[in-house]
């Protein structure tokens, strides 16, 4: 049930528009410039919270050891990483509630030397965009 694959390559592939892929990745950085965006906010799909603590421990393990990225890159501390799934018809959706969405979004953070659990913030804008990728091999087979 949408459970992150432990083959899971974060590539640096060249593409106009990464939130038109499925899965995608961004690695941002913290800048001065502050900017304040209005929306409206749509939950990530409902996955369970089990299934989504086993994506994060899988996720910031393959991070950490540092064989995720498909090129090396060089983190810099306060670095934000996203990466975003989408996660179609395996949400467990209280069907009276429809506001969830078809997409998992999970955040790290690179402190001192390694990457760390962060709080996802979609309306978060005070970081520039270093870098973005397509998610190759995001779940595991038995999601498929």
């Amino acid at each position: 049930m949408c459970t992150v694959s432990e083959k899971l390559k974060l590539c640096t592939c060249k593409t106009e528009n990464v939130e038109r892929l499925k899965h995608y990745w961004t690695l941002k950085r913290p800048t001065e410039k502050s900017h304040f965006v209005v929306g409206e906010m749509i939950l990530p799909a409902n996955i369970g919270e089990t299934t989504n603590k086993i994506n994060q421990n899988t996720i910031l393990k393959l991070l950490n050891k540092g064989n995720c990225f498909d090129i090396e890159l060089q983190h810099k501390e306060n670095d934000i990483l996203e990466l975003h799934f989408t996660c179609k018809g395996h949400l467990e959706k209280d069907l009276t509630l429809n506001f969830y969405g078809d997409f998992l979004a999970y955040t790290f953070k690179f402190k001192k030397g390694k990457w760390k659990k962060d709080y996802y913030d979609p309306f978060k804008r005070d970081f520039a965009e270093v870098q973005k990728g397509k998610i190759v091999r995001p779940f595991s087979k038995q999601n498929n």
